[in-house]
């Protein structure tokens, strides 16, 4: 859980990246605009501390 945890902190984290390029380019990235990576890593995050805060599974 832990690596999929991680998984999508980094995308999250490139969503953003990607985000933040194409505003202050000016442009589109796959044809969306910057806002779109933005909610995307926002929701990528949620997901992420939604996965953090489940309690253990028990064997």
């Amino acid at each position: 859980m832990r690596n999929v945890i991680l998984a999508l902190i980094v995308l999250a984290a490139l969503a953003f990246v990607v985000g933040t390029v194409a505003a202050f380019g000016q442009t589109t990235f796959l044809a969306k605009p910057p806002v779109t990576f933005w909610r995307g890593a926002v929701g990528f995050l949620l997901f992420a501390i939604a996965l953090e805060l489940l309690p253990p599974a028990k064997a």
